[in-house]
């Protein structure tokens, strides 16, 4: 099972790449039900983990990385979106200044 959850977590981080890059929420969310579940197979898994599958593992980090990224910059360009369109009340975090590079960042390419 320990090399199918490997596997299947490479494929999954693609997939859930181009969803928070077309916006697809409900997608977004399935697939971090599906990261967890697979995360936990890993975990629970009988023997745990050998070297490769372990580097596999490692390899994946950057990915993992890149996808929160997206995802922390989908979920403000969205907030941002709202704010501007009256649609969400503005929120005032202390000590953060609104940021204009925020708003040309593109979770698209």
């Amino acid at each position: 099972m320990t090399d199918d959850a490997v596997a299947q977590l490479e494929q999954l981080l693609r997939e859930e790449r181009e969803a928070i890059r077309r916006l697809d929420g409900a997608r977004v969310i399935a697939f971090a039900e599906r990261k967890k579940q697979l995360l936990c197979a890993l975990r629970d898994g009988p023997g745990g983990l050998d070297l490769p599958r372990a580097a596999r593992l490692r390899a994946l980090v950057p990915a993992l990385r890149q996808n929160g990224v997206l995802l922390a910059h989908a979920r403000d360009i969205l907030r941002d979106a709202l704010v501007a369109a009256g649609a969400a009340p503005k929120t005032k975090q202390p000590g953060v200044a609104p940021s204009p590079v925020r708003r040309l960042l593109s979770v698209r390419g």
